[in-house]
């Protein structure tokens, strides 16, 4: 995890070595003839020393770095460049020096056939500003401008004092590897993963208090790791593999949050910003705890025969589902899921899940809020798979804004012991006409036989206390108040307000007056 100090570069000594270029270059150019033609526009080729500057220094205090690269013309005719400009995104503030010009800007900057120059960047950084000021990910663009020709390097640094996993690996891959031991992330700092993350053959521990940023966005699969031929992916991937565990350790006074590193206010409702976390094949033991899983793709995926824990947790602003699961174990409770673009729950050939005191509120989103199937099929061969699906679910609200928040799919058709066994218990749900007539009638008989003491709301019934401001708690009108069966092992509620026999209400959520 340690990285190199890198010393800025003495800006006096950087004058005086431009001093002497900038000389030179005027000698030799009052030699030249006048009338020299330069290459413009479309004929413009110039080659650079990297694509990418990158600052890797962490600043604890106000500083700069300043970083070093070349330009060159490999024409034989002489280039000269119309304009050389930081673009000037918000945030840190790049400067830059060539051929004795300095600042944001240089205009008319000559490299002779054959020749190159150099171009001295330097970043300015105040970590103890607001990230809306100096984000965790600070990237601009050194643009070079001739005629309708235009080049451009990505300048990029890092503008807060954080933990930073993977460095500057964007829409690569680093791995955590422990020798199957274990690795705890620091909680005195924040944490932000750059790129993608994979637990490997290792114990993941994050601590309670711990503020997890993640930098995603769209790359290209350059290593072919999650696409073929080099494809283009969502980074921002925590990945858990078969020999590996995450154990996210928060608590009711320090939880845990998982967020994009766009603080700024209008991003803080955004969803899609960065994959989210993976949970592979076989991979067992993982406990997500009064945690905060936020602005991802997908809250949680599992893919087969893995498990997870997942307790006083939020998941939230998906642009996918809060969790998406492939003949795994999953357990919930206590947790409140909203705002995913997609499919809250679903479950694809199988599984077990359980939920106790789980509210799903999948409003605003032409998709169901659970969806259960006991199978899966091949879109080439017509070849189904199934897997038995087991759900136990208590105490809990399944709603939005669709006639029917919950869809079963048994392959069987009520037809095999066991393929699709469902149970559900003192819960709120929304379904309609389409539900009771899905697979002939499979399941007409659901709030007779398989739903004990559950209401099946309708948009007129109280519920929520405001859907738009995403404020989940129960109306004082809510059809979940007193519904609940109080269970032992849930004796408080996401918030902390306790339970009490007697007064139970389903969801994450007991309801609180006013005042």
């Amino acid at each position: 995890m340690e990285r190199p100090t890198l010393t800025p570069y003495p800006m006096h000594l950087l004058a005086r070595l431009l001093a002497l270029v900038l000389f030179g270059t005027v000698l030799f150019l009052s030699s030249c003839d006048t009338e020299t033609e330069f290459l413009t526009g479309d004929e413009v080729e110039l080659r650079f020393s990297t694509d990418t500057l990158t600052f890797d220094t962490v600043f604890t205090d106000r500083g700069s770095a300043t970083r070093i690269m070349q330009v060159y013309n490999d024409a034989d005719d002489p280039v000269k460049i119309d304009r050389i400009s930081v673009e000037g995104n918000e945030g840190v503030t790049y400067r830059f020096n060539v051929d004795g010009f300095s600042g944001p800007v240089a205009e008319e900057v000559i490299i002779w056939g054959g020749d190159s120059i150099f171009v001295f960047v330097e970043v300015f950084v105040d970590p103890t500003a607001p990230t809306a000021v100096s984000p965790f990910i600070a990237e601009d663009r050194l643009v070079f401008l001739t005629g309708n020709s235009r080049s451009d390097v990505e300048l990029i640094a890092f503008g807060q004092n954080a933990f930073y996993i993977n460095e500057f690996r964007r829409g690569r891959l680093g791995v955590l590897n422990c020798d199957a031991g274990e690795i705890t992330l620091p909680n005195d700092l924040p944490v932000v993963i750059y790129g993608s993350l994979a637990v490997d053959d290792c114990k993941l521990i994050v601590q309670a208090g711990t503020e997890i940023y993640v930098h995603g966005g769209v790359q290209r699969d350059t290593d072919e790791i999650f696409t073929r031929n080099g494809g283009f992916f969502n980074d921002g991937l925590i990945l858990v593999t078969e020999t590996a565990s995450i154990e996210m350790r928060g608590t009711a006074d320090n939880p845990i949050s998982v967020s994009t590193d766009r603080l700024e206010p209008e991003f803080r409702t955004d969803p899609a910003k960065y994959q989210g976390l993976i949970i592979r094949p076989g991979s067992r033991g993982n406990i997500i705890r009064h945690t905060s899983l936020l602005n991802s793709i997908t809250g949680v995926l599992l893919d087969s025969l893995s498990e997870v824990l997942i307790e006083n947790t939020t998941i939230a602003y998906t642009g996918g589902p809060a969790i998406s699961a492939y003949q795994s174990d999953v357990t919930v409770r206590n947790t409140l899921i909203h705002s995913n673009f997609n499919n809250a729950v679903q479950f694809v050939k199988g599984g077990s899940l359980t939920m106790d005191h789980v509210t799903i509120a999948n409003y605003g989103v032409d998709a169901s809020a659970l969806v259960l199937t006991n199978f899966t099929c091949d879109e080439e061969t017509d070849l189904c798979i199934a897997a038995p699906m087991v759900t136990r679910i208590r105490n809990s609200i399944i709603a939005g804004s669709r006639e029917s928040e919950m869809r079963l799919l048994d392959i069987f058709e009520g037809g095999e012991l066991g393929a699709f066994d469902i149970e559900v218990a003192n819960t709120v749900l929304r379904t309609g006409d389409d539900f009771l007539r899905s697979q002939d009638g499979l399941f007409a008989n659901f709030y007779d036989v398989l739903c004990e003491n559950c209401v099946n709301t309708v948009f007129d019934d109280a519920l929520f206390l405001n859907i738009g401001q995403d404020d989940y708690r129960l109306d004082s009108l809510s059809v979940a108040r007193n519904l609940g069966a109080f269970l032992p092992a849930l004796p408080v509620d996401l918030e902390g307000v306790e339970r009490e026999p007697g007064g139970t209400d389903a969801g994450a959520l007991q309801f609180v007056p006013e005042g």
